[in-house]
């Protein structure tokens, strides 16, 4: 990272990663049910391996077009939904630490995902969070520095006040939590057809928890969407991807059958 800071998509994936970053530097407390020494591999590509999201994304919205408007009646809609349990759900999106995201998506599949029952998928939601939710967006973000919406709104958002501090130093479009959610919705419908629709409405509405949040406007989770989708296609282009694919694919199959 080029930064001394780390940024929210990495921070999260940190005990996937403990071969490749430095403890020292980048020490992130694990969760009770984490293995590191089992969980960390190498990612699938570098930042610059990555898919310029730069050059293939339009520039976001201009503040006096109509399509900065839509965003910030999106906003609005979401900011209403306050103390709902919808707001609530985008509070537990925000949190991406690996074990959260396990729960999240084993609903839809209607299976367990975890260190134990799927070990090389569980191992495969940290290299995407950093394949996808940072590296294949870190392009765009860092070159048009959007502000996110509570910021411009001046409102605390659904996550904590030390996740509104890290935020405020990283670029609102496109949406990494949205790239990521997308990416592996992608995936697990491909591992887990019979449950398509109800994976890929998941991975839908882990986006828009996101403008619900007041972390992204929308049209920085729809080009979250874009990203997601193209990192998904880049990682077919990849030997080790595709062997952790057929091992994780083999895995949710024999939890299925069970």
């Amino acid at each position: 990272m080029n930064n001394s800071s780390l940024t929210t998509m990495t921070k999260y994936a940190l005990p996937f990663c403990a071969l490749l970053l430095s403890s020292s530097a980048m020490a992130l407390q694990k969760e009770p049910s984490e293995d590191v020494s089992q969980s960390a591999s190498t990612i699938y590509h570098t930042a610059d391996q990555a898919v310029s999201s730069q050059a293939y994304l339009p520039p976001p919205p201009k503040e006096d077009s109509a399509e900065f408007a839509a965003d910030k009646a999106a906003y609005q809609q979401g900011y209403k939904l306050k103390g709902t349990e919808r707001w609530k759900q985008a509070a537990t999106d925000a949190d991406l630490h690996p074990a959260n995201i396990a729960q999240i998506f084993s609903v839809p599949m209607g299976i367990t995902i975890s260190p134990q029952t799927t070990p090389t998928l569980y191992k495969m939601l940290g290299n995407i969070l950093v394949a996808s939710g940072d590296y294949a967006t870190k392009s765009a973000k860092e070159h048009y520095m959007r502000k996110r919406p509570f910021m411009y709104f001046n409102r605390h958002m659904c996550q904590p006040l030390a996740e509104e501090n890290e935020l405020r130093k990283n670029g609102s479009y496109p949406s990494g939590h949205t790239a990521y959610g997308w990416t592996l919705a992608l995936m697990l419908a491909e591992i887990d057809p019979a449950h398509a629709s109800d994976i890929f409405k998941r991975g839908y509405e882990f986006g828009q928890s996101r403008v619900i949040c007041g972390a992204h406007w929308q049209s920085d989770v729809h080009a979250g969407r874009v990203v997601g989708a193209a990192e998904y296609s880049y990682l077919h282009t990849i030997p080790q991807f595709q062997a952790d694919l057929r091992k994780a694919a083999t895995e949710v199959q024999q939890q299925l059958k069970k």
